[in-house]
């Protein structure tokens, strides 16, 4: 059973790591801002760790839990936020919101693997993302590429 210094520790790099991303797409006004990563981040850390727990107390009561199904319905449920960011201008066809799209269901990921314990993956999986944003934007930039689908 996690305990709730080791719950609330995990919370805080959850929101943390959320922010570091956040930050990036607040200060560029995209379509999903601080909040919604930071929300996303922490409740996926959340719901992680709880089901442990749940896990746990099954193993003893003797009832099967399974984790696998806990992640599935985290992963779906981000991909509705990420499809509600995503947004289709019938005017030129061109689809606006993917890069977000794309990065709020990272985040989701970044916070499942903080409430699993994984946190030293997820603090990586977070540079790289945030690398990702900077350098791809810094190349639209430096070489004038067309932005295909919103300016990360």
């Amino acid at each position: 059973m996690l305990d709730f210094e080791t719950f609330l520790f995990r919370c805080c790099v959850a929101l943390g790591l959320g922010l570091l991303v956040g930050l990036d797409r607040e200060f560029k006004h995209k379509p999903l801002g601080l909040r919604s990563y930071l929300l996303v981040s922490l409740g996926s850390a959340a719901l992680c760790m709880i089901s442990l727990n749940i896990a746990e107390n099954a193993a003893t009561d003797n009832y099967a839990f399974d984790l696998s199904r806990v992640v599935a319905g985290v992963v779906g449920g981000i991909g509705f936020l990420g499809a509600g960011a995503i947004m289709s201008n019938r005017s030129d066809g061109k689809l606006r919101g993917v890069g977000s799209g794309s990065l709020i269901w990272v985040v989701g990921i970044i916070g499942i693997a903080v409430g699993f314990g994984y946190v030293k993956e997820a603090t990586s999986v977070t540079v790289l993302a945030f690398l990702v944003l900077t350098i791809v934007g810094w190349l639209r930039d430096r070489f004038e590429l067309q932005d295909t689908d919103e300016k990360s």
